[in-house]
């Protein structure tokens, strides 16, 4: 047996995946943690006041934002598994150019509406929408850190990648909790936030420039990505970028943000407290599909420059099952412990709401379980555009369920059509295996192999 798994962990895509696996249990722990102080120290309408911040500026963000990072770990990964080193060098130039220019757009952006919106939509006081305003500039702060990472994803570094992220949440955690012992309002935690994201950035530089001068490296040095961060025009990945960020800023804002307004709008600060943290106590085995979704991509990438469809296909049925096996036994599991461990940890009036919407969530986020690799798999055939309509079929009923429920039945009504709507990702399997069936077919009759998706060039 022990021999089996040691040979298992040399197949770099297990190695990858159990690298990241760790790191999002420590990223997941970190958040857990501070939900638990925060609790203590804030009480739940100040705690909720301060989730209520974050979605506002992550509203703006995910709307605006174009997964500028996603398509430059793609179309890198692409890049070095070919050795087309000063490409994949002007991909990381791009990413500084482009990313600088959305942290700009979002910073002005959010200080000439949030205020405005949190009073007006959220039902907040003005205050909340200024503390939205301030997170505001964490894309700037943080702009090394998410370049760095790009880099040591694309190039398939998960070791320090894990070791970046898992250094800022551990800081993050800190300042975060400390902004609340001083402050004792939600102005600390904000704060504390964007410390620990430019404490991230920070750890970040060096990092990569370490590893950068590995002798066996194949990443570009710094200084060779920055020389190409005038010459690349903004558009270069634009166009991609908006495709794949319609899908991955329709799930964070469907599962994270909308339904955290809607219960401030209909219900109580406090029960967007409640259903944060169900929601994290639930999101700490559904973290575990980081490590894996993020090995796909640059995996799928480096599969579909090779042209070899018949691995792809099992590695994104494979990734999908284990996922959402492994992750559904562990959120039933915590079911089980779930009341001992509220009353350990929280509050006494924090327990039974937690636990009521925790029930609610449940099949939900294990349906969602299933869809470890859907995004990965949309970039490497360069069919963004089925994963786009899949999911804006789903848009316009979800914000009617979700708003309705949460506006007939204030306090759960939320978190009903939350679970309710996640079942929709099965529609993204489906299309994965009819696309596989299809294509598979063709090859065997002769066809010529898949194009890559890899369009930036």
């Amino acid at each position: 047996m022990g021999v089996k798994l040691a040979g298992s962990l040399r197949h770099k895509f297990l190695r990858d995946t159990s690298t990241l696996q760790v790191g999002a249990a420590l990223n997941s722990a970190g958040n857990f943690f501070s939900a638990v102080a925060l609790s203590h120290l804030l009480g739940a309408r100040a705690q909720g006041e301060y989730y209520i911040a974050i979605a506002l500026y992550s509203f703006l963000f995910f709307y605006l934002n174009p997964a500028l990072s996603v398509v430059t770990v793609a179309q890198a990964a692409a890049a070095l598994a070919r050795d087309q080193h000063a490409k994949a060098a002007s991909w990381l130039g791009y990413l500084v150019k482009a990313y600088a220019a959305l942290g700009i757009l979002v910073a002005l952006v959010a200080a000439a509406l949030l205020p405005t919106v949190g009073a007006a939509w959220v039902g907040s006081e003005a205050r909340i929408g200024w503390l939205a305003a301030l997170l505001a500039v964490t894309p700037l702060v943080e702009l090394p850190r998410v370049v760095a990472c790009a880099g040591l994803q694309a190039a398939r570094r998960m070791r320090p990648l894990a070791q970046i992220e898992n250094s800022q949440e551990l800081v993050r955690v800190f300042l975060v909790v400390v902004g609340a012992l001083v402050t004792r309002d939600p102005l600390g935690p904000v704060i504390g936030t964007i410390s620990g994201s430019l404490a991230g950035s920070v750890l970040a530089i060096d990092v990569y420039r370490r590893e950068a001068q590995r002798r066996d490296s194949v990443l570009p040095s710094w200084r060779q990505v920055l020389r190409y961060v005038g010459p690349v025009p903004l558009t270069h990945g634009l166009r991609l970028g908006l495709r794949l960020g319609m899908v991955q800023n329709l799930t964070a804002l469907g599962t994270q943000i909308l339904p955290s307004l809607f219960v401030q709008r209909f219900g109580a600060t406090e029960w967007v407290t409640y259903l944060r943290i169900a929601q994290r106590l639930l999101a700490v085995p559904l973290h575990f599909m980081q490590g894996i979704s993020r090995t796909a991509l640059a995996a799928f990438s480096e599969l579909a420059g090779r042209k070899d469809l018949a691995a792809m296909c099992r590695t994104y049925f494979r990734a999908s099952f284990l996922s959402g096996v492994l992750i559904s036994a562990v959120i039933v599991t915590g079911w089980a412990v779930l009341p001992w461990l509220l009353g350990s940890l929280f509050p006494a009036d924090y327990v039974e709401p937690v636990r009521t919407l925790y029930l609610i969530l449940m099949p939900g986020y294990m349906a969602v379980a299933f869809s470890v690799a859907n995004d990965s798999f949309y970039v490497a055939i360069d069919k963004l555009r089925v994963g786009i309509l899949v999911s804006l079929v789903g848009t316009v009923p979800y914000i009617v369920l979700v708003g309705s429920l949460a506006w007939l039945y204030p306090t759960v009504g939320a978190a009903f059509g939350l679970s309710l709507s996640m079942f929709w990702s099965f529609w993204h399997l489906a299309y994965a295996a009819f696309w596989f069936r299809r294509h598979l077919r063709r090859e065997a009759r002769g066809a010529p192999p898949i194009a890559s998706a890899q369009r930036g060039e």
